[in-house]
């Protein structure tokens, strides 16, 4: 039996957007940061801080820009970054394009 993806949206990380400029100095470095795939320790290197502070900041940004999820996080970050993707992510399938 096959599987079949009528349609995937991704929006919540696109409906962040805007309010990027909610963020503080540390947490948009955090933010920006994050796009490059790094993990928590890595962050932490990278500004002189704890691991348990980067996760502080990243769970402030998350809540500020109303995400759940560190892939959410991440796709904001490099869609920012990079000034992209202003509409979601549409990814359409029909039932023969997955067929064996």
């Amino acid at each position: 039996m096959g599987c079949s993806i009528k349609e995937i949206q991704t929006e919540a990380w696109v409906d962040a957007l805007p309010r990027v400029d909610q963020l503080t100095a540390r947490e948009l470095e955090v933010f920006t940061l994050l796009s490059h795939g790094s993990s928590n320790q890595a962050l932490a290197d990278a500004l002189f801080v704890s691991e348990r502070t980067v996760r502080a900041h990243l769970t402030s940004i998350a809540i500020k820009l109303g995400l759940d999820s560190r892939l959410q996080l991440c796709l904001a970050s490099h869609a920012h970054n990079h000034g992209c993707c202003t509409r979601p992510l549409h990814i359409v399938a029909d039932d023969n394009s997955l067929a064996a």
